[in-house]
């Protein structure tokens, strides 16, 4: 019983996460009012509240597992033999694609992740779930712990790729790449955030302009960055 509940539970809570985004991608944080999301997920405004304290905490929650989906394939491919290089490419291309198509979105996710404050719209005092016209955000932001937990979600998308990297050959046996995944991670949202992209192929070009600052010093002796990234492997993909 206690683990059809939590199945149950979990179930709901991926549902409102769905929800909001569609909503989101339409019509922006706030855009979206309490009313609109739990009619799209088929429960109450007070559970929304329950679920999750915030439009940013629900935006979150999706993009993390989007985030998840698209490491689980970057696995499944290195570990079916894939070149890190084609890997790579998949990884960057999904994520500037989705950068680039929710663009208006980005802003809330960076600035959660790189620690700078979110506006949200405040529950006003006395005021209840029952009563709020808007979206529930009763936290003044995100805490840390979600913010950090979406950060270690992103890195964790890199570092294995990084890790077969360095495997190969592409990177000094000393490299960390955890904290090469992690800055990795901050300047591809300082990109985003600094705005002015207009397609996938110039995120791409950002990105890889600031990965190759970061990556000075890591390369193993006589390995070029262009080979590391690009090697033989396919054009980066655009599924979501």
């Amino acid at each position: 019983m206690k683990a059809d509940r939590a199945e149950q539970e979990h179930e709901r809570r991926v549902r409102i996460a769905r929800a909001a985004f569609e909503l989101f991608a339409r019509s922006g944080l706030e855009g979206t009012s309490a009313q609109d999301i739990a009619r799209a997920a088929y429960v109450s405004r007070t559970n929304l509240y329950r679920y999750f304290p915030s439009k940013t905490h629900m935006l979150l929650a999706h993009f993390e597992r989007a985030v998840a989906e698209t490491r689980s394939e970057a696995l499944r491919r290195l570990n079916t033999g894939a070149n890190p290089q084609a890997v790579w490419s998949v990884v960057t291309g999904r994520m500037a694609d989705l950068g680039v198509r929710y663009r208006h979105l980005v802003g809330a996710v960076g600035q959660a992740v790189i620690g700078l404050p979110v506006r949200t719209v405040t529950v006003p005092e006395g005021a209840g779930p029952e009563r709020e016209g808007k979206a529930p955000d009763a936290a003044p932001s995100v805490n840390s712990t979600q913010a950090m937990h979406t950060a270690m979600t992103l890195v964790a998308l890199v570092e294995p790729v990084l890790l077969a990297m360095r495997r190969q050959g592409g990177l000094r046996p000393e490299a960390d790449t955890r904290l090469l995944a992690a800055m990795f991670v901050d300047a591809c949202l300082l990109a985003l955030l600094h705005g002015g992209h207009r397609d996938q192929r110039e995120v791409l070009r950002d990105w890889q302009e600031r990965f190759t600052l970061l990556m000075h010093g890591a390369l193993a002796p006589g390995e070029r960055l262009e080979k590391l990234l690009h090697g033989d492997g396919p054009p980066p993909s655009t599924e979501r």
